[in-house]
């Protein structure tokens, strides 16, 4: 096929050694562990790799018996071989301290691009047995010790086959097994081997009877002859042929049914096997009765059955351009403008900059004082659902595994200020049973994403309540002392639960659990720092697109 200029997917499975590509990339690693190889290295530059061709090799070889090539190139004063030899040279720099990988990586994308020219000379079904040898040499280095002359004999000493993704074809011909095609389906399908005989193979092994309910053991067979195979041996014989032939017919089910226009049933014979045709147990043989038409002439194959129809071949028209004068709407004119970006969500906790009461920390007591408010707030989080008289207990308890590098003392205030703030009888509602932790919130409010997780939100029949948890170690004591950023956090808030809960009194409030205090902000307030939560930017939402 790819001598005749047909694009070729490749094959679905492949000795990783087997492939042209594979083999060439191998030489070049060969020659790097030792450049004394004269076959060795007479393989590498015939190969794309170097580019020579076979007058080349016979022009510039060594005629004295006693020369090995790399001596005799490196001599050599020829621009050609001069240019070799550099390019050589610099594989051989390498060897000592690149591994496996990254030699590879620097044969087929450094100066040699070598992946470029074995692609040029061998085709794009190339790229497949490059790509799996590369893999192979990540999986070497990942169990061995990298060492060039270890990774040749691993290569060497593996049979493993690989086996492809057969998925979209692109336009181009997949050579396949049939076990390989199952769950594939492509427009047309040939059978390229039909007319050859079953294999049916005879038995290698024997159920040992051991008179006993218990699994028999199975007992290897060696070749035997005809005459030798008899008794239960014959038997097993039988039932293996039997089984072969069940999926002999299985396979040819799943070939047909994999095409969906056209079905090619084709094979080659031998000039001894044409006398006799095709093997009456093969594909070809069995299908040939179900065609109702005689055979017809055929230049390449002799001869031929058809059922069905073929669709005629398509003629080009050639027809007067009715076009000529016709003004075209605008829109089939005019540029399309830019994509509008995606909407920007907009996290509510960074709405802004905090500007709190409290002063300056040194660096060490900033994080203390974030710590404590992340474990207050996991705190905050698990203990509504304890009881009352237990919680104090299962705090410390908690904090003990959980923040074990803590000191016992911090560990009790943690717990004491958690357990203190669910005890304020003014907090019962927000800690409720009914009311939910961590509640991730997303909306679009008039163009502008808003995503962010609300600390505690009780949702009602007729009413939604937002609570905010803050750590600050100087709580406000009236509203106009709330820090500017929390403002405009709570208003991000209100605006996204409008927005999901249309027609619900909504409440918004600040709980500083230092204190504790909890500090809740009006409505008509929070509308003021609504306007500053987003400027001009590149955003839509779908009720926006015209």
């Amino acid at each position: 096929l790819h001598a005749r200029g047909v694009p070729v997917a490749g094959v679905d499975r492949l000795r990783l050694g087997a492939p042209l590509a594979v083999q060439d990339l191998v030489a070049a690693l060969r020659f790097a562990a030792q450049p004394l190889d004269d076959l060795n290295l007479a393989n590498l530059l015939a190969s794309p790799l170097l580019g020579w061709s076979q007058d080349d090799l016979l022009q510039f070889v060594p005629r004295d018996r006693g020369t090995r090539l790399w001596d005799h190139l490196r001599k050599h004063q020829s621009e050609t071989v001069s240019e070799t030899v550099e390019a050589l040279m610099q594989i051989l720099a390498r060897a000592d301290f690149d591994t496996p990988q990254a030699l590879l990586s620097w044969i087929l994308i450094g100066p040699w691009q070598g992946r470029k020219r074995l692609v040029a000379r061998l085709g794009a079904e190339a790229n497949d047995p490059i790509d799996e040898l590369v893999n192979a040499a990540f999986s070497y280095e990942a169990i061995q010790t990298p060492s060039l002359v270890g990774f040749i004999e691993w290569i060497d000493a593996s049979d493993a086959e690989l086996k492809r993704e057969a998925g979209e074809a692109d336009g181009q011909v997949q050579v396949l097994t049939v076990h390989g095609s199952k769950g594939l389906q492509r427009p047309i399908v040939i059978l390229a081997d039909a007319t050859s005989e079953p294999r049916v193979g005879g038995a290698s092994e024997l159920a040992e009877d051991s008179g006993s309910d218990s699994s028999s053991r199975m007992i290897p067979l060696p070749g035997l002859s005809k005459e030798q195979r008899v008794g239960p041996i014959s038997v097993a014989e039988e039932a293996q042929k039997a089984s072969d032939m069940q999926e002999h017919w299985r396979l040819l089910y799943v070939g047909m049914t994999r095409a969906e226009e056209g079905l090619f049933i084709a094979g080659a014979l031998s000039e001894r096997q044409a006398k006799k045709g095709p093997h009456e147990d093969s594909w070809y043989a069995r299908l040939e009765t179900v065609f109702p038409t005689d055979q017809l002439s055929d230049d390449l194959w002799g001869g031929r059955l058809e059922w069905g129809y073929r669709a005629e071949n398509a003629q080009r028209i050639e027809v007067e351009d009715e076009a000529a004068g016709f003004a075209l709407p605008g829109w089939a004119t005019t540029p399309i403008g830019p994509e509008p970006r995606p909407p920007k969500p907009l996290a509510p906790s960074s709405a802004g900059e905090e500007m709190g009461a409290d002063p300056p920390l040194k660096p060490d007591a900033a994080k203390r004082a974030a710590e404590r408010g992340v474990w207050i707030h996991k705190l905050l989080e698990r203990l509504p659902d304890i009881a009352i008289e237990e919680r104090a207990e299962r705090a410390n308890s908690w904090l003990e595994r959980q923040a074990a590098l803590l000191s016992p003392e911090d560990r009790a205030e943690i717990a004491d200020s958690a357990v203190t703030v669910l005890a304020d009888a003014r907090f019962t509602e927000v800690f409720d049973r009914a009311g939910l932790a961590e509640v991730p919130l997303a909306a679009v409010v008039d163009g502008q994403v808003i995503a962010g997780t609300v600390d505690r939100l009780l949702v009602e029949s007729d009413r939604v309540t937002v609570v905010d948890f803050k750590t600050t170690r100087r709580p406000p004591s009236t509203l106009d002392d709330v820090p500017a950023a929390t403002w405009r956090q709570m208003a991000a808030y209100h605006s996204a639960l409008a927005t999901i809960y249309p027609g619900r009194e909504l409440r918004v409030a600040v709980l500083y659990t230092h204190a504790p205090v909890l500090i809740e902000l009006p409505a008509e307030l929070l509308e003021q720092h609504k306007r500053n939560l987003s400027g001009t930017q590149e955003s839509y939402s779908p009720e926006h697109i015209e």
